[in-house]
Protein backbone atom coordinates (compact mmCIF):
# COMPACT_ATOMS: atom_id res chain seq x y z
CA UNK A 1 0.00 0.00 0.00
CA UNK A 2 2.15 2.82 -0.78
CA UNK A 3 2.43 6.34 1.37
CA UNK A 4 0.71 9.26 0.45
CA UNK A 5 1.84 12.94 1.43
CA UNK A 6 -0.72 12.85 4.66
CA UNK A 7 0.84 9.44 6.28
CA UNK A 8 4.27 11.14 6.04
CA UNK A 9 5.28 13.26 8.84
CA UNK A 10 7.71 15.69 8.00
CA UNK A 11 9.14 19.37 9.05
CA UNK A 12 6.95 22.23 8.35
CA UNK A 13 10.14 23.83 6.83
CA UNK A 14 10.22 20.69 4.34
CA UNK A 15 8.72 20.40 1.47
CA UNK A 16 6.63 17.22 -0.16
CA UNK A 17 9.68 16.84 -1.79
CA UNK A 18 11.73 16.45 1.40
CA UNK A 19 9.43 13.73 2.36
CA UNK A 20 9.50 9.65 1.90
CA UNK A 21 7.61 9.08 -1.21
CA UNK A 22 6.80 5.75 -3.23
CA UNK A 23 7.83 4.08 0.29
CA UNK A 24 6.03 0.59 0.45
CA UNK A 25 5.06 -0.74 3.92
CA UNK A 26 3.47 -4.20 3.39
CA UNK A 27 0.31 -4.73 5.74
CA UNK A 28 -0.43 -8.14 7.03
CA UNK A 29 1.65 -11.04 6.01
CA UNK A 30 2.95 -10.90 2.68
CA UNK A 31 2.89 -14.17 0.66
CA UNK A 32 6.39 -15.61 -0.76
CA UNK A 33 7.27 -18.96 -2.60
CA UNK A 34 10.70 -20.64 -2.44
CA UNK A 35 11.67 -23.62 -4.43
CA UNK A 36 13.98 -26.02 -4.13
CA UNK A 37 16.64 -26.58 -6.60
CA UNK A 38 14.63 -29.30 -8.97
CA UNK A 39 11.21 -28.15 -8.19
CA UNK A 40 11.61 -24.40 -10.76
CA UNK A 41 9.62 -26.05 -13.41
CA UNK A 42 6.50 -26.62 -11.11
CA UNK A 43 7.12 -23.47 -9.23
CA UNK A 44 7.06 -21.13 -12.22
CA UNK A 45 3.92 -23.25 -13.28
CA UNK A 46 3.00 -22.42 -10.00
CA UNK A 47 3.61 -18.69 -9.90
CA UNK A 48 2.05 -18.46 -13.48
CA UNK A 49 -1.21 -18.90 -11.66
CA UNK A 50 -0.20 -16.74 -8.62
CA UNK A 51 1.71 -14.09 -9.74
CA UNK A 52 3.20 -13.78 -6.21
CA UNK A 53 6.85 -13.26 -5.51
CA UNK A 54 9.63 -15.98 -6.17
CA UNK A 55 11.91 -16.20 -2.96
CA UNK A 56 15.93 -16.39 -3.06
CA UNK A 57 17.86 -18.96 -1.54
CA UNK A 58 21.16 -20.25 -2.36
CA UNK A 59 22.66 -23.28 -1.88
CA UNK A 60 26.37 -23.35 -0.94
CA UNK A 61 27.92 -27.34 -1.32
CA UNK A 62 30.92 -27.47 1.22
CA UNK A 63 33.96 -30.43 -0.18
CA UNK A 64 33.13 -32.94 2.85
CA UNK A 65 29.58 -33.01 1.28
CA UNK A 66 27.41 -30.93 3.39
CA UNK A 67 24.35 -28.33 2.52
CA UNK A 68 24.40 -24.87 3.13
CA UNK A 69 21.45 -22.84 2.61
CA UNK A 70 20.99 -19.22 2.73
CA UNK A 71 18.15 -17.15 2.61
CA UNK A 72 19.04 -14.19 0.13
CA UNK A 73 16.10 -11.36 1.38
CA UNK A 74 13.51 -10.83 4.82
CA UNK A 75 11.11 -12.79 5.40
CA UNK A 76 10.38 -11.62 8.69
CA UNK A 77 6.65 -11.37 9.23
CA UNK A 78 6.06 -13.46 5.87
CA UNK A 79 3.38 -16.28 4.55
CA UNK A 80 6.27 -18.50 3.35
CA UNK A 81 5.46 -21.27 1.43
CA UNK A 82 8.29 -24.14 0.59
CA UNK A 83 8.04 -25.94 -2.60
CA UNK A 84 9.68 -29.73 -3.28
CA UNK A 85 9.06 -32.25 -6.10
CA UNK A 86 11.11 -34.53 -6.42
CA UNK A 87 13.82 -34.75 -9.14
CA UNK A 88 15.98 -37.63 -9.60
CA UNK A 89 17.43 -36.15 -12.65
CA UNK A 90 18.62 -33.18 -10.25
CA UNK A 91 19.41 -35.10 -6.85
CA UNK A 92 19.07 -38.47 -4.91
CA UNK A 93 15.97 -38.14 -2.78
CA UNK A 94 17.13 -38.29 0.75
CA UNK A 95 19.77 -35.40 0.21
CA UNK A 96 16.52 -33.31 -1.09
CA UNK A 97 14.56 -34.16 1.87
CA UNK A 98 17.77 -33.04 4.25
CA UNK A 99 18.39 -29.73 2.29
CA UNK A 100 14.28 -28.89 2.70
CA UNK A 101 14.95 -29.53 6.42
CA UNK A 102 18.23 -26.94 6.68
CA UNK A 103 15.83 -24.84 4.46
CA UNK A 104 13.17 -24.83 6.92
CA UNK A 105 15.24 -24.30 9.20
CA UNK A 106 17.02 -21.15 7.99
CA UNK A 107 13.64 -19.83 7.47
CA UNK A 108 12.63 -20.53 10.59
CA UNK A 109 14.73 -18.50 12.30
CA UNK A 110 14.05 -15.21 9.99
CA UNK A 111 10.72 -14.91 11.78
CA UNK A 112 8.44 -15.71 9.79
CA UNK A 113 4.22 -15.65 9.92
CA UNK A 114 3.77 -18.92 9.35
CA UNK A 115 5.76 -21.93 7.35
CA UNK A 116 4.21 -24.62 4.62
CA UNK A 117 5.53 -26.87 2.74
CA UNK A 118 4.28 -27.94 0.02
CA UNK A 119 5.38 -31.58 -1.06
CA UNK A 120 2.82 -32.82 -3.86
CA UNK A 121 4.10 -36.44 -3.59
CA UNK A 122 5.07 -37.35 0.03
CA UNK A 123 7.77 -39.21 0.03
CA UNK A 124 7.95 -42.47 2.18
CA UNK A 125 4.33 -42.56 2.08
CA UNK A 126 4.32 -46.14 1.50
CA UNK A 127 6.35 -47.22 4.28
CA UNK A 128 2.75 -46.48 6.60
CA UNK A 129 3.10 -49.86 8.52
CA UNK A 130 4.76 -52.04 10.52
CA UNK A 131 4.50 -55.43 8.54
CA UNK A 132 6.96 -57.15 10.96
CA UNK A 133 8.83 -56.32 13.79
CA UNK A 134 11.82 -53.97 13.56
CA UNK A 135 10.24 -51.73 11.05
CA UNK A 136 9.99 -47.93 11.06
CA UNK A 137 6.74 -45.76 10.02
CA UNK A 138 8.99 -43.87 7.84
CA UNK A 139 6.56 -40.85 6.61
CA UNK A 140 5.42 -40.20 10.37
CA UNK A 141 9.42 -39.51 10.67
CA UNK A 142 9.39 -37.63 8.01
CA UNK A 143 6.60 -35.04 9.25
CA UNK A 144 8.19 -34.64 12.60
CA UNK A 145 11.17 -33.98 10.93
CA UNK A 146 9.50 -31.27 9.21
CA UNK A 147 7.62 -29.90 12.24
CA UNK A 148 11.03 -30.07 14.27
CA UNK A 149 12.70 -27.62 11.10
CA UNK A 150 10.17 -25.06 11.86
CA UNK A 151 7.03 -25.62 9.31
CA UNK A 152 3.54 -25.64 11.14
CA UNK A 153 1.63 -27.08 7.65
CA UNK A 154 2.65 -29.45 5.06
CA UNK A 155 0.21 -29.58 2.11
CA UNK A 156 0.59 -32.86 -0.26
CA UNK A 157 -1.40 -34.46 -2.80
CA UNK A 158 -2.85 -38.10 -3.28
CA UNK A 159 -2.12 -39.87 -0.23
CA UNK A 160 -0.85 -43.75 -0.55
CA UNK A 161 -3.39 -44.05 2.71
CA UNK A 162 -5.73 -41.41 3.86
CA UNK A 163 -4.82 -42.64 7.59
CA UNK A 164 -1.50 -41.01 7.35
CA UNK A 165 -3.43 -37.60 7.54
CA UNK A 166 -3.30 -38.67 11.30
CA UNK A 167 0.48 -38.66 11.39
CA UNK A 168 1.30 -35.22 11.51
CA UNK A 169 2.43 -34.86 14.93
CA UNK A 170 1.17 -31.81 17.36
CA UNK A 171 1.42 -28.40 16.27
CA UNK A 172 1.25 -29.56 12.34
CA UNK A 173 -1.94 -29.59 9.88
CA UNK A 174 -1.96 -32.06 6.88
CA UNK A 175 -3.74 -31.12 4.01
CA UNK A 176 -4.52 -33.67 1.48
CA UNK A 177 -5.90 -32.41 -1.77
CA UNK A 178 -7.01 -34.79 -4.91
CA UNK A 179 -6.22 -34.99 -7.96
CA UNK A 180 -9.09 -36.86 -9.40
CA UNK A 181 -10.85 -34.25 -11.33
CA UNK A 182 -7.81 -33.38 -13.76
CA UNK A 183 -7.32 -37.21 -13.76
CA UNK A 184 -10.78 -37.01 -14.80
CA UNK A 185 -10.89 -34.16 -16.91
CA UNK A 186 -7.31 -35.47 -18.92
CA UNK A 187 -9.18 -39.00 -19.59
CA UNK A 188 -12.44 -37.23 -21.38
CA UNK A 189 -9.60 -35.34 -23.57
CA UNK A 190 -7.29 -37.88 -24.44
CA UNK A 191 -9.06 -41.24 -24.56
CA UNK A 192 -9.82 -42.03 -27.95
CA UNK A 193 -13.37 -41.95 -28.99
CA UNK A 194 -14.21 -41.98 -25.03
CA UNK A 195 -17.71 -43.24 -24.43
CA UNK A 196 -19.32 -43.54 -20.93
CA UNK A 197 -21.21 -46.76 -22.27
CA UNK A 198 -18.08 -48.78 -22.96
CA UNK A 199 -15.89 -47.76 -20.58
CA UNK A 200 -15.03 -48.97 -17.16
CA UNK A 201 -12.20 -47.89 -14.69
CA UNK A 202 -10.34 -50.90 -12.70
CA UNK A 203 -8.99 -50.45 -9.05
CA UNK A 204 -5.32 -52.17 -9.23
CA UNK A 205 -6.65 -53.58 -5.70
CA UNK A 206 -8.82 -53.53 -2.68
CA UNK A 207 -6.95 -50.17 -1.54
CA UNK A 208 -7.35 -48.35 -4.03
CA UNK A 209 -10.99 -49.25 -4.73
CA UNK A 210 -12.40 -46.33 -2.94
CA UNK A 211 -10.45 -43.75 -5.33
CA UNK A 212 -10.72 -45.71 -8.18
CA UNK A 213 -14.23 -45.29 -7.09
CA UNK A 214 -14.42 -41.78 -7.17
CA UNK A 215 -13.33 -41.43 -10.40
CA UNK A 216 -15.82 -44.19 -12.04
CA UNK A 217 -18.63 -41.40 -10.24
CA UNK A 218 -16.66 -38.48 -12.12
CA UNK A 219 -16.46 -40.30 -15.16
CA UNK A 220 -19.99 -41.74 -14.97
CA UNK A 221 -18.53 -45.09 -16.01
CA UNK A 222 -18.65 -48.85 -14.61
CA UNK A 223 -16.37 -50.05 -11.92
CA UNK A 224 -14.59 -53.08 -11.68
CA UNK A 225 -11.43 -54.64 -9.62
CA UNK A 226 -8.42 -56.50 -9.26
CA UNK A 227 -7.87 -58.92 -6.91
CA UNK A 228 -5.14 -61.56 -6.17
CA UNK A 229 -6.67 -65.17 -4.94
CA UNK A 230 -4.43 -67.87 -3.63
CA UNK A 231 -5.56 -71.71 -5.07
CA UNK A 232 -3.30 -72.84 -1.98
CA UNK A 233 -1.51 -71.50 0.89
CA UNK A 234 1.81 -69.28 0.25
CA UNK A 235 2.69 -67.86 -2.69
CA UNK A 236 1.58 -64.38 -4.52
CA UNK A 237 -1.50 -66.23 -6.65
CA UNK A 238 -3.41 -65.27 -9.46
CA UNK A 239 -5.01 -61.92 -10.64
CA UNK A 240 -8.60 -61.93 -11.43
CA UNK A 241 -10.96 -59.46 -12.32
CA UNK A 242 -14.14 -58.49 -10.37
CA UNK A 243 -17.33 -57.18 -11.54
CA UNK A 244 -20.63 -57.11 -10.99
CA UNK A 245 -22.02 -56.60 -14.49
CA UNK A 246 -21.76 -57.57 -18.24
CA UNK A 247 -18.33 -56.55 -19.83
CA UNK A 248 -19.17 -57.84 -23.11
CA UNK A 249 -19.99 -54.03 -24.62
CA UNK A 250 -16.24 -52.71 -23.20
CA UNK A 251 -14.13 -51.39 -25.26
CA UNK A 252 -12.08 -49.36 -23.20
CA UNK A 253 -10.59 -49.98 -19.82
CA UNK A 254 -8.46 -47.35 -17.51
CA UNK A 255 -6.56 -48.53 -14.88
CA UNK A 256 -6.37 -46.42 -11.91
CA UNK A 257 -3.47 -46.89 -9.09
CA UNK A 258 -2.06 -44.39 -6.80
CA UNK A 259 1.22 -45.10 -7.99
CA UNK A 260 3.32 -46.28 -10.67
CA UNK A 261 6.49 -47.47 -9.15
CA UNK A 262 7.92 -50.62 -10.63
CA UNK A 263 4.62 -51.23 -12.26
CA UNK A 264 5.09 -55.07 -11.47
CA UNK A 265 1.35 -54.68 -10.45
CA UNK A 266 0.28 -52.75 -13.45
CA UNK A 267 1.84 -55.87 -15.48
CA UNK A 268 -0.34 -58.65 -13.95
CA UNK A 269 -3.59 -56.76 -13.70
CA UNK A 270 -2.86 -55.63 -17.81
CA UNK A 271 -2.62 -59.20 -18.36
CA UNK A 272 -5.12 -60.14 -16.58
CA UNK A 273 -7.69 -57.45 -18.35
CA UNK A 274 -6.33 -58.54 -21.60
CA UNK A 275 -7.52 -62.33 -21.28
CA UNK A 276 -10.87 -61.28 -20.17
CA UNK A 277 -11.01 -58.55 -22.81
CA UNK A 278 -8.50 -59.29 -25.57
CA UNK A 279 -10.39 -56.68 -27.72
CA UNK A 280 -10.59 -53.72 -25.19
CA UNK A 281 -7.87 -50.81 -25.46
CA UNK A 282 -5.95 -50.11 -21.64
CA UNK A 283 -4.85 -47.21 -20.79
CA UNK A 284 -3.50 -46.23 -17.04
CA UNK A 285 -3.84 -43.29 -14.61
CA UNK A 286 -2.17 -42.75 -11.49
CA UNK A 287 -1.62 -39.52 -9.68
CA UNK A 288 1.89 -39.91 -8.89
CA UNK A 289 4.74 -41.61 -10.71
CA UNK A 290 8.45 -42.45 -10.18
CA UNK A 291 8.96 -45.31 -12.99
CA UNK A 292 11.82 -46.64 -11.11
CA UNK A 293 14.15 -49.43 -11.46
CA UNK A 294 13.02 -52.00 -14.62
CA UNK A 295 9.88 -50.39 -15.21
CA UNK A 296 10.71 -49.07 -18.83
CA UNK A 297 11.13 -52.85 -19.89
CA UNK A 298 7.82 -53.88 -18.06
CA UNK A 299 6.05 -51.37 -19.52
CA UNK A 300 7.60 -52.10 -22.90
CA UNK A 301 6.87 -55.54 -22.36
CA UNK A 302 2.92 -54.50 -22.07
CA UNK A 303 3.32 -52.79 -25.19
CA UNK A 304 4.64 -55.05 -27.23
CA UNK A 305 3.66 -58.89 -25.98
CA UNK A 306 2.03 -58.50 -22.62
CA UNK A 307 2.26 -61.87 -21.89
CA UNK A 308 6.58 -62.01 -22.10
CA UNK A 309 6.84 -61.74 -18.58
CA UNK A 310 4.32 -63.88 -17.69
CA UNK A 311 3.04 -66.30 -19.97
CA UNK A 312 5.39 -66.07 -22.87
CA UNK A 313 2.63 -65.80 -25.69
CA UNK A 314 2.74 -63.01 -28.46
CA UNK A 315 -0.94 -61.22 -27.89
CA UNK A 316 -0.90 -57.28 -28.30
CA UNK A 317 -2.13 -55.87 -25.07
CA UNK A 318 -3.43 -52.73 -27.00
CA UNK A 319 -2.06 -50.46 -23.87
CA UNK A 320 -2.44 -47.06 -25.22
CA UNK A 321 -0.56 -44.95 -22.75
CA UNK A 322 0.03 -44.45 -19.15
CA UNK A 323 -0.57 -41.01 -17.51
CA UNK A 324 0.69 -39.53 -14.50
CA UNK A 325 0.20 -35.87 -12.57
CA UNK A 326 3.46 -33.39 -12.09
CA UNK A 327 3.46 -33.88 -8.40
CA UNK A 328 6.71 -35.61 -9.12
CA UNK A 329 9.69 -34.27 -11.81
CA UNK A 330 9.40 -36.41 -14.58
CA UNK A 331 12.13 -35.52 -16.59
CA UNK A 332 14.66 -38.38 -15.52
CA UNK A 333 11.74 -40.52 -16.06
CA UNK A 334 11.36 -39.64 -19.23
CA UNK A 335 14.83 -39.85 -20.32
CA UNK A 336 14.76 -43.49 -19.03
CA UNK A 337 11.23 -44.59 -20.96
CA UNK A 338 12.34 -42.79 -24.03
CA UNK A 339 15.21 -45.12 -24.46
CA UNK A 340 13.20 -47.60 -23.80
CA UNK A 341 11.11 -46.10 -26.81
CA UNK A 342 8.04 -45.05 -24.83
CA UNK A 343 8.23 -41.31 -25.42
CA UNK A 344 5.10 -41.81 -26.95
CA UNK A 345 3.13 -43.80 -24.52
CA UNK A 346 3.54 -41.23 -21.28
CA UNK A 347 1.25 -38.63 -20.40
CA UNK A 348 1.72 -35.71 -18.00
CA UNK A 349 -1.22 -34.01 -16.40
CA UNK A 350 -0.90 -30.33 -15.06
CA UNK A 351 -1.99 -30.02 -11.18
CA UNK A 352 0.09 -26.98 -10.74
CA UNK A 353 -3.60 -25.00 -10.95
CA UNK A 354 -4.90 -27.09 -7.99
CA UNK A 355 -1.84 -26.42 -5.81
CA UNK A 356 -1.97 -22.38 -6.83
CA UNK A 357 -5.74 -22.56 -5.62
CA UNK A 358 -4.85 -24.41 -2.33
CA UNK A 359 -1.45 -22.04 -1.52
CA UNK A 360 -3.68 -19.19 -1.87
CA UNK A 361 -6.53 -20.39 0.53
CA UNK A 362 -4.07 -20.92 2.87
CA UNK A 363 -2.63 -17.77 2.54
CA UNK A 364 -6.55 -15.98 2.95
CA UNK A 365 -7.09 -18.43 5.82
CA UNK A 366 -9.84 -20.59 3.83
CA UNK A 367 -9.96 -24.22 4.29
CA UNK A 368 -9.04 -26.42 0.80
CA UNK A 369 -11.17 -29.48 2.11
CA UNK A 370 -14.14 -28.08 0.52
CA UNK A 371 -16.45 -29.88 -2.04
CA UNK A 372 -16.55 -26.11 -3.73
CA UNK A 373 -13.11 -26.01 -4.32
CA UNK A 374 -12.54 -30.45 -4.93
CA UNK A 375 -14.47 -29.78 -7.59
CA UNK A 376 -12.89 -27.32 -9.59
CA UNK A 377 -11.38 -28.99 -12.48
CA UNK A 378 -8.23 -27.60 -14.99
CA UNK A 379 -10.85 -25.27 -17.12
CA UNK A 380 -12.69 -24.22 -14.10
CA UNK A 381 -12.16 -20.41 -13.38
CA UNK A 382 -11.07 -20.14 -9.61
CA UNK A 383 -12.07 -16.93 -8.39
CA UNK A 384 -9.23 -16.75 -5.41
CA UNK A 385 -6.71 -17.59 -8.12
CA UNK A 386 -8.35 -14.64 -9.95
CA UNK A 387 -7.64 -12.73 -6.63
CA UNK A 388 -4.48 -13.66 -5.79
CA UNK A 389 -2.44 -11.05 -7.92
CA UNK A 390 -3.99 -8.21 -5.18
CA UNK A 391 -2.12 -10.12 -1.80
CA UNK A 392 0.04 -7.71 -0.86
CA UNK A 393 3.57 -8.21 -2.03
CA UNK A 394 6.78 -9.23 -0.20
CA UNK A 395 9.31 -6.52 -0.70
CA UNK A 396 11.64 -6.67 -3.44
CA UNK A 397 15.29 -6.41 -1.77
CA UNK A 398 15.59 -2.46 -2.81
CA UNK A 399 12.78 -2.07 -1.45
CA UNK A 400 13.91 -4.10 1.86
CA UNK A 401 17.10 -1.42 1.38
CA UNK A 402 14.65 1.01 1.63
CA UNK A 403 13.10 -0.17 4.12
CA UNK A 404 15.96 -0.23 6.89
CA UNK A 405 17.03 3.37 5.69
CA UNK A 406 13.62 4.71 6.76
CA UNK A 407 14.14 3.22 9.72
CA UNK A 408 17.42 4.15 10.49
CA UNK A 409 16.16 7.61 9.96
CA UNK A 410 13.43 7.52 12.06
CA UNK A 411 14.71 6.20 14.50
CA UNK A 412 17.62 8.76 15.04
CA UNK A 413 14.98 11.85 14.72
Amino acid sequence: MASSDEDVDYDEDDGPEDAFQSIRIPLGHPPVLFGLPGSEELMREILSHLKWRFGECAFQMFDNGEIGPKILHTVANHDVFVVIARNDAMSELNFSLMRLLLTVDALRGESPHRLTVVMPCLEYARQDRKLVAGEAIAPKLLLRCIRTAGATRVLTVDLHNQAEAAFSPTGMVLDELSSDVYLADFIKRNVTNFDEDHTVVCATNGGGMKFTRRMADILRVGFIMADRFRQQGGGRGDVKIISDSELKAVSTVIVIDDMFDTCGNLVEVCSALHLLLPKADLYGVAPHGYFSGDAGEKVKGLVQDPWSLLYRSGTDCNLQWLAVTNSVDQTAALQRLAAAGLESRIKVIEISKLLAGAIARLHLGAPVNVSKFKSLGPKDIDPVLADAPQAPAAPLPADATRHAELRKRVSSA
